[in-house]
């Protein structure tokens, strides 16, 4: 994967952990049986603990300097009760301490599959939820441990798909994938066996469907964390107001993939725009998502999946931001060639101050 020094530095993700570790866990996320809701009078709530003062809804939530959650607003939970989004705690010294609904924190700071009460380890799990069935259940791993999707982790266990059909063909884990193919060939470990003439043609026919049927160009108005996809014609290309990479050339890697990671910031401008210039002989298939602040995982928030880009042609993407989600700045682009063959681009990244 080709590398880059970036002008724009990425928001520090440590200020998310210090703030996840001042947080208490909200009781929307209790055990199955929580206690029943309490009435609570209006605008607030004080609950008397001899000299200590616990109040609900006095403060609200910012972020930078930014509202995010008012004061006194309140949360609607699941099951449609209204909740706090602070509760302050007034010790007996008469120090104040506040206390953020876990949700709340795992949305405002963006946290890879938010926040869910994890009943196996008895924990509010930051960056982790259940897999589920088709009915709604916990999956289940071969030796009976449920399934969960961790945010820090690259790959989950998870079926191999048959390219021709979909239809579910092994286990593909971290240790590489398992199945077989239709003419009865089994790779596994990643690995990839000698290809019969027979299954050659096959491939290059399902290839060559995929190119046909890829987008040439993306759907304007698909939103991924503080971007919102946008024809670039809407760009005043008279106001640019910095570079993050010029023309630079990418080939694929051993994988024959290219990837790239971007991240703009609102105080340059309202747009970022990445040109896509297919200097190779192979079509390319464009992905780019937007991953979260705090956590990985497999499967980023996408915009339009595989942009066609042929062979000497040129893509532009362009994305207005929302100034006030600052912490989502960052766009990944992963390409590849239709075929297994090697993909060649070159990239550059832009942003603007207004639209026109």
């Amino acid at each position: 994967m080709s590398k880059t020094k970036r002008n724009y530095i990425p928001f520090i993700a440590g200020m998310a952990t210090v703030i996840l570790l001042a947080c208490l866990i909200s009781a929307s996320l209790a055990k199955e049986d929580p206690p029943a809701a309490q009435p609570q009078a209006e605008p607030q709530v004080q609950v008397q603990a001899g000299d200590l003062r616990l109040a609900c809804s006095e403060a609200g939530v910012a972020l930078f300097g930014v509202e995010r959650t008012a004061p006194g607003e309140k949360l609607k939970a699941e099951n449609g009760a209204e909740i706090p989004a602070v509760l302050t705690y007034t010790d007996e010294k008469g120090e104040a301490h506040y206390y953020v609904e876990a949700e709340t924190i795992g949305d405002i700071l963006d946290v890879c599959y938010g926040v869910n009460y994890h009943k196996e380890i008895n924990c509010v799990d930051f960056g982790a939820k259940p897999r589920l069935d088709e009915k709604g259940e916990v999956r289940l791993t071969p030796s009976g441990e449920p399934m969960w999707f961790a945010g820090d982790v690259e790959c989950d266990i998870d079926y191999a798909l048959s390219m021709r059909d979909g239809k579910k063909t092994g286990f593909s884990t971290a240790m590489g994938a398992e199945f077989t193919t239709s003419s009865g060939v089994t790779i596994s470990n990643g690995g990839t066996p000698e290809l019969s003439a027979e299954e050659r043609a096959e491939k290059e026919q399902i290839w060559e469907e995929q190119r046909q049927e890829a987008p040439l160009k993306p759907e304007y108005g698909v939103k991924g964390g503080m971007y919102t996809e946008v024809d670039p014609a809407e760009v005043d290309l008279d106001s640019w107001s910095g570079t993050a990479m010029k023309k630079q050339k990418f080939q694929g890697d051993k994988e024959n993939n290219i990837e790239q990671s971007f991240a703009f910031t609102p105080y340059l401008g309202e747009y970022a725009v990445i040109t896509i210039e297919n200097t190779g002989t192979e079509d390319a298939s464009v992905f780019i998502s937007r991953p979260n602040t705090v956590g990985n995982r497999r499967a980023d928030a996408y915009f339009t999946n595989g942009v066609r880009v042929p062979a000497g042609g040129k893509l532009v993407r362009a994305f207005r931001i929302d100034p006030e989600l600052p912490l989502e700045n960052r766009l990944n682009l992963r390409a590849s060639a239709f075929t297994d063959r090697e993909a060649e681009l070159t990239l550059t990244a832009e942003q603007y101050r207004f639209g026109k």
